[in-house]
Order: C-alpha cells, then sequence, then structure tokens
C-alpha cells in the first residue's frame, strides 16, 4: 500500500501563518502601503466573518496593497530570506519529527496550504518536499498582478485541488493508498475527512469538538 503524508503549513508545520507576515515584508520602508495594507486585512475580516465576502477577497485586496507591481525577483529573493528564517526559527518540532518519520518510511509527502506559492514553495525546497499544493500568484511583464493565478487552496477548494493532483500521480489509486491529513485549522476539515488517518495539530476548540466527533488523533506538536 502506498502511504501520503498531507501537511498543512501555516500553524501545522510552521508555528505562525506565512502570509501576513511576509506582505508586510513587502511594503517594509512603505508605510502609506502597510497602512492600506492592514486597514484592507482588518475591514476584510470583518465583512468575511460576517458573511458578506468570501475569504479570498481578503486576500485579494491585501495583494493589491503590497505584493502587486512590485518585481519578481526582489519578491523571490525577499521569499529565499523569509523561508531560511521560518527553517531556522519558525518550525513547530513536532512537524520536523513527524516529516523525517514519514521520509524514512518513504512516504510520499505533500504540502497542502492556502499560502501562496511563493513562500510555500521556497519553505518547501528547504524541508526537501517537492509536492506542493497551495495558492498561485500571478505574474505580469516580470511583475506580480493584482490578481491570483489559481483559485483559493482553502477549504473545499484545497480537497478539489488535492485530489486533482493524487490522480497526476502513475502509482495512484485511491483503494490502495493510505492517507494521513496534518492539520491546524478547522477549514481544513473536508481534506481531514477524506483521509484514512486526520490528525488535528494544537487544534482550536472548533477543530477539538470535531476531532472528538470524526475520531481524529489529536497532536501537540509545540515541543
Amino acid at each position: 500500500m502506498k502511504c501520503y503524508a498531507i501537511f498543512d503549513l501555516d500553524e501545522t508545520i510552521t508555528t505562525r501563518g506565512t502570509w501576513g507576515r511576509y506582505v508586510s515584508l513587502s511594503v517594509k520602508g512603505m508605510p502609506w502601503k502597510l497602512v492600506g495594507l492592514w486597514a484592507r486585512a482588518g475591514f476584510g475580516q470583518l465583512i468575511y466573518k460576517v458573511g458578506s465576502t468570501e475569504r479570498i477577497s481578503v486576500k485579494r485586496g491585501m495583494l493589491r496593497w503590497s505584493l502587486s507591481g512590485q518585481s519578481r525577483d526582489v519578491l523571490e529573493a525577499l521569499a529565499d530570506k523569509f523561508a531560511d528564517n521560518e527553517i531556522a526559527n519558525g518550525l513547530r518540532p513536532g512537524a520536523v519529527r513527524q516529516l523525517d518519520i514519514h521520509r524514512a518510511a518513504g512516504d510520499k509527502i505533500i504540502i497542502a496550504s492556502a499560502g501562496a506559492d511563493i513562500v510555500v514553495e521556497a519553505i518547501a525546497k528547504r524541508l526537501g518536499i517537492d509536492e506542493v499544493i497551495c495558492t498561485k500568484l500571478a505574474w505580469k511583464d516580470g511583475k506580480c498582478a493584482r490578481y491570483f493565478g489559481s483559485e483559493n487552496c482553502y477549504g473545499p477548494g484545497k480537497l478539489d485541488m488535492l485530489a486533482k493532483r493524487l490522480e497526476t500521480f502513475d502509482d495512484f489509486q485511491r483503494e490502495a493508498a493510505h492517507i494521513t491529513m496534518y492539520s491546524d485549522s478547522y477549514s481544513d476539515l473536508p481534506v481531514l475527512k477524506f483521509a484514512d488517518k486526520g490528525v488535528a495539530v494544537n487544534a482550536d476548540a472548533k477543530l477539538t469538538r470535531e476531532a472528538a466527533i470524526h475520531g481524529f488523533e489529536t497532536v501537540d506538536w509545540s515541543k
């Protein structure tokens, strides 16, 4: 049986989210953009929580106040520095151990994240993980566009993107595969339920309740 280990990134492998911190760094030294970025993010989160907009709209607003219009070379260099710092200082110790266990067993490891590819892929590369499913940025004339280049890899969308990627593997047969999904986020419930084994990592109360209902394992990877 072929085993697949699917890891969320933000607050599962890493201790903190990556998107907000990376976009903030991208406008460091540009206070007018930084103020606009967080004003837009705050307003977007508010209307998202009351159900008046989709989550991708919040991210799109943040994109337009930060990465949009900036050089790909500059943003990729910044992502490399960001990833270096995450590897040195921002990983959950338990996640590192679990990655090593799956690697030693010869399992296929995949990161599935709502984060932007420019950061997720840089971190994955440093972890020795080739397979990444995430939200894509779009580029125009060497600069970051004002829109994303893919659907948001979040919630049911993440499950759809994962299922499509698995079907591209020559040796994948669902009935002959064992899939483990690790996540800290309630939004990953569709993928956790799809997996043969769901693992809730440092879960909040909402995900902890779902873990009890669906029989997910709960773990603390903070040490």
